[in-house]
């Protein structure tokens, strides 16, 4: 009878633990826990007396402006040939008289050919090439002499101009030259005689040259320098100032005097075709105080 019960409470003991064992077992599989993230099962509830965090609103950046570098402007220089001519020469005459100008008239604007001018050439005084007989324009007096002043017997002040006029040259070619000459009272027995020398041209180049410019009044003589010219003829014919000279001659009261004007400018070349050794001009002027 003992021996019934011992066996009776194994029995149901081993019968307890299989139950305990067939729950455990459904137990866990109705349990599928997450090995990668313990909490990925768990719901939060957000606490209402907290206030609802609102997330930040990215806002994408402005990138700066990239302002294009100034770039200064470049000027191209201007490049200038280096030309030993001098331009053409307006300057006005510096006699107080309207120079005469004498354009030539001329179908068409000549080809010239010129030679370069030579440095130095000087004629002396007593070699001066005759002057060519040719238009002499003057005011004051006879026109046909020269003659310029005011009547006999009365006193002129100092500066007044008692006469003035031009000789010009005559080449055949539109190339040539005029002086202009004025005399004013300048002393008790003297007068002051200024003479500018102009070239008349259409297209001409001559260098600067010492020298090559000679005039003579009453036996004064003086060799002048002559400018560079450079001109291409596009305004057709000009007037180019050479240089000037003033002299001073012995003129007393009422008296009657010729002096002798010689011009002689040492061109050296040739113009349309034509050797122009050397071009002049003059005369005599008769003046009076």
């Amino acid at each position: 009878m003992k021996n019934n019960r011992t066996t009776a409470l194994l029995m149901l003991l081993v019968f307890l633990l299989v139950v305990a064992v067939v729950i455990i077992f459904l137990t866990g599989l109705e349990r599928t826990p997450s090995t990668d993230n313990p909490y990925a099962n768990v719901t939060v509830t957000p606490d209402p007396a907290l206030p609802e965090e609102t997330p930040p609103v990215e806002t994408a950046a402005t990138p700066a402006p990239t302002v294009a570098p100034t770039v200064a402007p470049t000027t191209a220089p201007v490049y200038f040939p280096p030309s030993t001519a001098a331009p053409v020469s307006t300057a006005a005459p510096v006699s107080t008289a309207a120079p005469v100008v004498n354009v030539p008239a001329a179908a068409a604007t000549p080809t010239p050919t010129v030679a370069p001018l030579e440095e130095g050439g000087m004629l002396p005084a007593q070699q001066l090439i005759p002057a060519v007989p040719g238009v002499n324009t003057t005011t004051g007096g006879n026109p046909d002499g020269n003659e310029a002043g005011a009547p006999s017997g009365q006193t002129i002040p100092a500066g007044t101009v008692i006469g003035s006029g031009t000789f010009r040259s005559d080449t055949g070619t539109a190339l040539n030259i005029h002086a202009d000459w004025q005399a004013a009272v300048s002393g008790t027995n003297t007068v002051d005689v200024t003479v500018t020398v102009y070239a008349d041209h259409y297209s001409l180049i001559t260098y600067a040259t010492p020298e090559a410019l000679q005039i003579s009044v009453d036996n004064q003589f003086v060799s002048l320098a002559s400018p560079g010219i450079d001109y291409d003829g596009a305004n057709g014919a000009a007037v180019t100032e050479i240089n000037s000279r003033t002299f001073t001659v012995s003129l007393a009261a009422g008296e009657v005097r010729t002096i002798p004007v010689q011009v002689v400018w040492l061109y050296r070349g040739s113009y349309s075709g034509v050797d122009l050794t050397t071009i002049e001009c003059g005369g005599g002027i008769t003046v009076n105080r």
